[in-house]
């Protein structure tokens, strides 16, 4: 199962795997209690899992990899009533997080999330997918010929000594049809 197949519905509690489409919505299954419904897309919003990222200091971070850390490890997941307790326990998950971003409700979102996901076993087909893909485009690279980069050497006007500059790029237009 794949993240995109997952989404949270703001107003309904857990996750939900989409089972199917239409046009006016989506036909989910809880991953709680496992019942089907319809949710209408007029009514409500869906958060596909593989879309959210968490703030860092640095770049975000995709939510596949926080969950995977998570799972490597080992972390207890916290109640999720108790503030200090989350805030210690996202320290712990992700130290560069960023602490005016990233919400105590988010981290409330993030650990019941992961126990949902772990109670179904999911996080580990999402871990052996991301190995997966990561061992698949490490082949693709060595596969892959490498790149000769074109450059143009010309004399500086200072001496004779040569600098190399990348050739310039054409830019192609095509012209409009008269009407």
């Amino acid at each position: 199962m794949d993240l995109s197949e997952i989404v949270a519905i703001p107003g309904m509690p857990g996750l939900f795997k989409i089972t199917a489409r239409r046009n006016d919505g989506l036909i989910v299954t809880s991953l709680l209690d496992d019942k089907t419904q319809f949710v209408s897309g007029r009514n409500n919003l869906f958060s596909t899992l593989d879309n959210i990222t968490i703030y860092t200091t640095e770049d975000p971070i995709v939510l596949k990899e926080v969950l995977a850390s998570i799972k490597k490890d080992g972390t207890a997941v916290p109640d999720a009533k108790d503030e200090k307790v989350l805030k210690a326990w996202m320290e712990k998950v992700l130290p560069t997080y960023d602490k005016e971003k990233v919400h105590v409700s988010d981290m409330k979102k993030l650990a019941k999330w992961y126990s949902i996901l772990d109670s179904k076993s999911l996080i580990e087909e999402l871990i052996a997918e991301k190995t997966e893909e990561e061992s698949a485009e490490t082949e693709a690279k060595k596969d892959l010929p490498k790149k000769e980069s074109k450059h143009i050497v010309t004399k500086s006007d200072q001496g004779s000594k040569a600098t190399s500059k990348p050739a310039p790029v054409r830019k192609i237009t095509t012209p409009r049809k008269a009407t």
